[in-house]
Parts: structure tokens; sequence; C-alpha cells
């Protein structure tokens, strides 16, 4: 049954309320503020007071998106329906009904989002430290610039590069100073096929925890080779977060580090891992004025 797209009436706002719940569940990074109750209750008020747009699949309420006064407040997606067409259809009854264009923020940290924004012809505008938003966490400020005629930035066209990846990690010794058994420091080096032909050298700084499951890391690597053709280098920073089982992980174009036929690119990297093979999707673009 295909999934429908509909305005949202008062009857919807608890199973809206239910996908807002079990979509930020997936977000580990946040910080717990408000019980579950409380967030339904917010949300029950926010779909009868402003325009809401729900999807719809086999009777039951599966993503919803709200907007108000040039900003998309909200769009969610329930995890079933995670890596489906449901987003991207709220989004596109959002443009349709409000084509002068809006803004939207979104966390640093959601790398998914960020990428699905961009995918839509999302501009970013800025970055903040989060001192605004509730959570207190990095957030980044998007803004579709609309169908219309619109000094607003475009953003610039979405490319994407697919491929595997081996990674040959080697654990280095430890600084003195850095004695606990619960860190490490490793050397990695990994060989890119596919879209991105190429070969990188970083390190890795790990630290466990003793709760089983909850560890960080974070790592920077030089990746050298051919991008489609293009020959350059560009640097990698990782950010990986485990909780309790739970990964969070973003990767992210270091700013200005292209070089060569690669300087002026941007983008994140996704890594995949499935029977024991890497896999990785980029997502890049160049800067106005880059060499194509």
């Amino acid at each position: 049954m295909p999934t429908t797209i509909r305005r949202a009436t008062p009857a919807d706002a608890a199973q809206a309320a239910e996908v807002f719940v079990a979509s930020r569940a997936t977000m580990t990074y946040l910080p717990r503020l408000h019980t579950d109750d409380e967030t339904r209750a917010f949300i029950r008020e926010t779909v009868g007071e402003k325009e809401t747009w729900v999807a719809e699949r086999e009777g039951r309420v599966v993503g919803f998106a709200v907007i108000d006064g040039g900003w998309l407040e909200h769009l969610y997606v329930h995890p079933s329906r995670f890596n489906s067409e449901t987003g991207s259809k709220l989004f596109t009854q959002i443009t349709g009904s409000h084509p002068q264009g809006f803004q939207l923020w979104v966390f640093q940290q959601n790398a998914g989002a960020r990428r699905f924004y961009e995918r839509q012809s999302c501009a970013l505008v800025r970055l903040t430290d989060g001192e605004d938003n509730e959570e207190k966490l990095p957030d980044a400020l998007y803004v579709w610039p609309g169908d219309e005629e619109s000094t607003r930035p475009a953003a610039p066209a979405m490319k994407h590069a697919y491929g595997t990846f081996e990674v040959k990690p080697t654990p280095l010794t430890n600084e003195d100073h850095v004695a606990d058994p619960l860190m490490g420091r490793m050397m990695i080096n990994k060989t890119f096929h596919g879209d991105l032909e190429a070969t990188s050298k970083g390190q890795m700084l790990t630290a466990g925890t003793a709760t089983k499951g909850s560890a960080v890391y974070v790592a920077v690597e030089k990746v050298t080779g051919a991008l489609r053709g293009r020959n350059g280098s560009f640097l990698l920073h990782h950010q990986g977060i485990m909780t309790r089982g739970v990964p969070q992980l973003s990767v992210a174009i270091v700013p200005d580090s292209g070089t060569d036929a690669l300087k002026g690119i941007s983008g994140t990297l996704a890594i995949r891992v499935a029977d024991g093979k890497h896999s990785y999707e980029l997502d890049y673009t160049f800067e106005e004025g880059a060499k194509a």
C-alpha cells in the first residue's frame, strides 16, 4: 500500500507524537530534558495549532511535518520508514505549499538529516554552538530558497560517490602520560575502491568505559587519490560515539583541506559494515568557481 500525504487533523496528534518519540529515541546524543508524556503533550498541541502534514500508510501515521511562519519546525519519520521515500514526500508537500521558501534548524550531529536536506536543495547558512537551543547542542541553519527568484544563496548541487574500502588498524604505544588501559591510539591505513580510488593514512584515539558497549573515538585521516577522475587529497574528521551498543558516527571533509583538482571540496561520508565488509557513501560538492 502506498504512503499518502494529507493535511493533519486533531485526531492525528497522538500518532504523530508517537512518531516523534520513536524517531528522537534514535538520536542518542540528545539530552533527555522531558518525559515522554510531556513530549506527547507538546506535539499534540503543535499539531492542533500549526500547519501540519502527515504521511499515512496502512491507516497509520508514519511521519509528519510542521511549518509555521516561514520555518520548517519539524519533519520526523518513524524508524520503520527510515531510508524510504516518506521524508521526501513530506518535504515535497511542504515545498509545494510554501514555494516562497523557508528555513530550518538541524543538529550538526544529525549527519543523516543534513544529507537529506542538502539533497533537497537546502543551502547551509551557518553553524552555531547551540547556545540558543534547548538542548545546548551545536546546530546548523539551512534555507530552502523556494521556486521564486530569491536573493538567498542556492544550495550547490550535491554529488554522490559509492564504493568499498579495506582498513588496516595498527595499535600504537600509548604516551607515558596516558597509561589508562581503556584508552588507545591507532594508526589507520585504508584503500578505497569504486568512485573514489585512493589510499589514506591517519590516526585514531579511542576510549572505553566501565559500561559495556559505551565508548568513543576520534580520528583524522588524509585521503589521496582520484575522485571520479579528479586527482588530489583531502582530510576526513571522524567522531564516533557508542552508547550501550547504539552507534552514532559522523565523518566530514575538513573545510579547505582539498588540494589540486579536489580543491574546494566539502561534504560528509557515511560508512556501512555488512558481513564484515566495509562500504562508503560520499556526499560532496565543490565551492563555486572550483574547476570541474
